[in-house]
């Protein structure tokens, strides 16, 4: 039997994932952890094989550290991140913590229990969604694209981000005005500046304005 632990601040989203796993034979979902510090507890106490982790838990930077604290605390445990961010960048830093597996909140059951046998068997799970956002981050399709005016998408909260940014405002300030983390900022921060492709904000800024982002 796969004992899994769902970690995910939402009752609701905990009890959707949970009723998507019951009925399967080899899984069980074992716990339930609201915040960073049950996991971190529940693990110490309950040998677990699989974590569903929402890397927004409660904010990107903790669930990060989250995910890099089981998989070098816990070897045998298997971490799938479980997230409505579909980011390349973020994709890649999930997998550089030791994530085995991405799937965003509108997974399929079928995909669901795929994911979870497949990195309990030592291997790496990313669907085709997955695959193709990768796919189409790698260097050569970003050299293919360059130049021929293709806008990067950006999250809600992304954009936000860069309004800010135009206004001239500190890391702090956005922080305070976005009701996030001065960490949650950096890191859209430089989700922004990996999808423009520039270094630094100045030229971010103002290659936001060439491409119609803000005024």
């Amino acid at each position: 039997m796969i004992r899994v632990l769902i970690a995910d601040d939402h009752n609701v989203f905990v009890e959707g994932i949970e009723s998507l796993v019951s009925g399967s034979p080899d899984i069980a979902v074992t716990e339930r952890c609201y915040t960073v510090q049950s996991v971190i507890e529940r693990l110490i106490l309950t040998p677990i094989d699989v974590v569903l982790l929402d890397i927004s838990f409660p904010q990107i930077e903790d669930g990060l550290g989250l995910c890099e604290h089981i998989t070098r605390t816990y070897p045998n445990t298997k971490v799938v991140a479980l997230t409505m961010h579909d980011d390349a960048s973020l994709i890649k830093r999930v997998v550089k913590k030791g994530a085995k597996g991405y799937l965003l909140k509108n997974t399929t059951k079928t995909e669901l229990l795929q994911a979870i046998q497949t990195v309990h068997q030592e291997r790496q799970y990313f669907n085709d969604t997955i695959t193709h956002i990768l796919l189409n981050d790698s260097p050569k399709a970003r050299k293919s694209t360059a130049g021929v005016g293709i806008k990067p998408n950006l999250t809600p909260r992304e954009s936000e981000v860069l309004a800010l940014m135009a206004q001239g405002m500190t890391t702090q300030q956005m922080a305070t005005q976005l009701f996030v983390s001065a960490k949650a900022v950096e890191f859209h921060r430089s989700s922004l500046l990996m999808k423009f492709g520039v270094p630094n904000t100045a030229l971010l800024i103002k290659t936001a304005m060439e491409m119609q982002y803000i005024d």
